[in-house]
């Protein structure tokens, strides 16, 4: 659960990054420093008290985000980051509040959802490039390249978790993954399959090496940081 709020966060990072055209992205690096802290916390969450310890840090990226919103974007910009990151805020709702029934189905799942963190670490990869990608991709080009980064980790994450955990598990953690996402991905989205021929030409080879800590992408530098702990 942790690596779905990690990429669900670094996800909302990327949109941010998507729609921001004017604003230096340094302001987003404090973000991502809270995000870094929520990173080294002690992984597995098994009871509620790690439960609400990494949402005190999920809580405080999200409000970061807030005020990265009101001074770097323009209405229209933040009215389509709005939209996207409505149900990443309903999703850590649910997380963070004792009883509820996502809450509830996570702590029963935990120990192979969070075992299944290192089956990903190729997808994040691939994640990783592709964000290095749109950090220097030109303005109109990365609606497209997020859309196709977002199906290819997509569909390699659903193929590993299957393996690891069952369809079961798969379909609790695409339930979550809508949530924290909303319906934003399949309505922009349409016609990127991970596969197609924009799709080819605009990503890198899966399994391509990041430049990581030498990127330039302070998001590719703090998956760095994150796939390090896997």
């Amino acid at each position: 659960m942790k690596t779905l709020f990690f990429l669900s966060l670094v996800l909302t990072f990327a949109t941010y990054q998507v729609y921001s055209k004017d604003c230096h992205m340094r302001e987003l690096d404090l973000c991502a420093s809270t995000l870094l802290l929520f990173n080294q916390d002690d992984g597995i969450a098994q009871t509620e008290a790690d439960l609400d310890k990494q949402c005190t840090y999920i809580r405080e990226v999200y409000q970061c985000l807030k005020n990265y919103t009101i001074d770097c974007m323009t209405p229209i910009q933040r009215e389509l980051v709005g939209l996207f990151s409505e149900g990443s805020e309903k999703l850590l709702k649910e997380y963070c509040t004792v009883g509820t029934s996502i809450r509830d189905e996570y702590l029963k799942n935990a120990p192979c959802l969070n075992s299944a963190s290192g089956e990903n670490v190729e997808c994040l990869r691939d994640l990783q490039v592709a964000l290095e990608v749109i950090a220097t991709a030109k303005f109109q080009n990365r609606i497209p390249i997020a859309c196709c980064a977002y199906r290819r980790y997509e569909t390699c994450f659903r193929e590993r978790l299957e393996k690891k955990c069952g369809k079961s598990a798969v379909e609790f953690i695409q339930e979550l993954l809508r949530m924290a996402v909303s319906r934003v991905p399949e309505i922009i989205c349409t016609g990127y399959g991970r596969n197609s021929t924009e799709c080819t030409t605009l990503l890198p080879r899966s399994r391509s090496t990041p430049k990581g800590s030498q990127s330039k992408s302070a998001l590719s530098r703090l998956l760095s940081t994150y796939i390090a702990t896997i």
